[in-house]
């Protein structure tokens, strides 16, 4: 990947990676779909076949942690907001969805790809949401279509009414006579359309508004969060968001990077309706919808690598990283009460994993030692890692067999000796948003004199503001409601940030200063000190979530004492 982005693919690339057809590949992508519907669904019944648990037990395999009470594996990858059908048949809908998708996406001339997976997404989600919240989250996003890209003179109008209609099939009663909802719809339409063609179009031919409307819609997710938040606090009483547009909001990231790519004219200034939709609304988008959301990024890094190698190729790759997904899925549990009961053999207590409980006993006068708040940091992390990997990496794996080269959200974290490596390993879609959005336009604006000014200002705009305001308060207000006390307590986790800036900032300077030339963990006599540089690296990122996860009753002092108990530093 270059500084910017992936490489541009052309027209003629794409065709010539999309001719082969290989009917081994169809088969080991639709197998593989089959293998996790029958572990993570019911079909095993419907089929008479032994259930998951049966056949695991049949050839000696340890069940515990494992599988649910349906003999089914207990995954972690689910549907999000939604109970329309029960948490196996809406993964069943899914895989068939994908499967779908996948035959779609690798038959079809290229010109039509796209749209397909924006079909194949209509489909799942009318099934698995129902048409209201389908509705509300194409509306949502089709009203940022048409301000960022202002239809021609020609379109205007069916595109204005279109909005319209959908604005009344998402929120309007629907009544008994079949002409008066005819009326409603038609009201609806015509007014949003003259609300556009009248109104908002036209003065968006003023650069101000213009640009003032379109950073509206697109930080619209933050907008609400402060709105609502500062609204309870006052009030008392909270809003409660329709379902599409929380759906919606939480695609707040992309949206930001999609602006990115929109603002320095790397994109077309005009794109189809089905060419937007289709970024934010794919079948990979589906299962465990609020987690890894900046998969897929914006515009350009989705264009550039869509066909890019050959598809055939790309479906492989994506049957390996669901191979990998599955692994996780099925054994997270499994690793991590193993180690846990390792470390509690050893005498050391890691309080199930969870720092959050450690913090809580500290608080209430329990007492912690240094081995214990290094293995709870490392754990926690390892548990939250092992939750997220298996759904991450199947989401993937969908975009990877559909046609996209996408890079993995987690890459091999524990091999980073410094922080720098790390933060790409871990969370590279997450970190690719904090460097488009935050860290570029500080450091190609500010202190253009001074290095270290330059990237220490840039990497605190990026990993403690752009981190803290953008990413985990938005999102913290999402998952939990939208009241002042949740945002009062994401900000109270200010110096998590304050020290993985710190951190990382020191780390861009010494690697800038000493500019390293072999390569980490060669085989030569500098391993051990990889292997320490390892260790520090994911130590110091573990410890300092002290603070990013302190209890309801922990005050700033009881997070900083641990902090330091972790050093070997007892203050008490």
């Amino acid at each position: 990947m270059s500084f910017f982005g992936s490489t541009p693919v052309t027209l003629e690339q794409q065709e010539q990676n999309d001719k082969s057809v290989k009917w081994s590949v169809i088969v080991a992508v639709l197998a593989s779909l089959m293998i996790y519907a029958y572990l993570f669904t019911h079909i095993a019944s419907w089929a008479n076949l032994p259930h998951p648990q049966d056949l695991a037990e049949g050839l000696g395999i340890e069940t515990v942690n494992i599988f649910d009470d349906d003999k089914n594996v207990d995954s972690a990858m689910f549907i999000s907001s939604t109970n329309r059908f029960n948490s196996d048949d809406e993964r069943l809908i899914l895989f068939a969805i994908i499967a779908g998708a996948f035959l779609s996406s690798y038959f079809l001339p290229l010109r039509f790809k796209k749209g397909s997976l924006f079909f194949w997404f209509l489909l799942a989600m009318g099934i698995l949401y129902g048409l209201r919240t389908t509705t509300c989250l194409l509306l949502a996003h089709w009203s940022v279509y048409l301000v960022l890209h202002v239809p021609r003179p020609s379109l205007k109008i069916p595109y204005g009414f279109l909005a319209g209609a959908l604005a009344c099939i998402a929120f309007a009663k629907a009544g008994d006579s079949w002409l008066m909802n005819t009326v409603v719809l038609t009201s609806w339409g015509g007014g949003v359309c003259v609300l556009f063609n009248l109104f908002i179009w036209p003065a968006m031919r003023f650069e101000m508004f213009a640009k003032g409307l379109q950073t509206l819609v697109v930080q619209s997710a933050l907008i609400t969060v402060g709105v609502g938040a500062i609204w309870q606090g006052i009030q008392g009483e909270a809003w409660t968001l329709p379902l599409g547009v929380l759906l919606f909001f939480w695609h707040w990231e992309r949206l930001m990077m999609y602006h990115v790519d929109y603002k320095s004219g790397r994109m077309p200034e005009e794109i189809s309706p089905i060419a937007y939709l289709s970024i934010f609304l794919t079948p990979a988008s589906l299962p465990n919808w609020k987690w890894g959301v900046t998969i897929g990024q914006g515009y350009t890094y989705l264009e550039n690598n869509f066909y890019c190698v050959d598809k055939n190729r790309l479906a492989i790759e994506g049957i390996k990283i669901w191979g990998v997904a599955l692994i996780y899925l099925v054994f997270n549990d499994v690793i991590r009460y193993g180690l846990i009961s390792l470390f509690d053999y050893f005498g050391i207590e890691v309080f199930s994993a969870r720092i959050t409980r450690m913090v809580s006993h500290y608080a209430q006068g329990g007492e912690v030692t240094t081995s214990s708040v290094l293995a709870t940091t490392v754990l926690d992390q390892i548990r939250w890692m092992m939750l997220w990997a298996g759904s991450v990496h199947f989401k993937t794996g969908i975009w990877r067999v559909c046609g996209y080269q996408m890079d993995p959200y987690f890459n091999k974290p524990w091999m980073s000796t410094n922080l720098i490596t790390f933060w790409t390993r871990f969370t590279f879609h997450y970190r690719e948003f904090l460097v488009r959005c935050f860290y570029y336009p500080v450091f190609f604006k500010f202190f253009k004199n001074n290095f270290i000014l330059r990237v220490a200002v840039a990497t605190f705009a990026a990993v403690t503001i752009g981190n803290l305001v953008w990413g985990h308060m938005t999102e913290g207000m999402f998952y939990h409601g939208l009241y002042y006390y949740n945002f009062a307590e994401v900000l109270k986790t200010w110096p998590y940030f304050v020290l993985l800036t710190l951190g990382i900032t020191v780390s861009e300077l010494y690697l800038f200063w000493r500019k390293p030339t072999r390569k980490p963990w060669a085989l030569d006599r500098y391993w051990l000190t990889d292997f320490f540089a390892m260790y520090c690296t994911l130590q110091f990122y573990c410890i300092i979530h002290v603070f990013a996860k302190p209890s309801s009753e922990a005050t700033l002092a009881d997070c900083t004492k641990l902090f330091l108990i972790g050093f070997g530093i007892n203050v008490d």
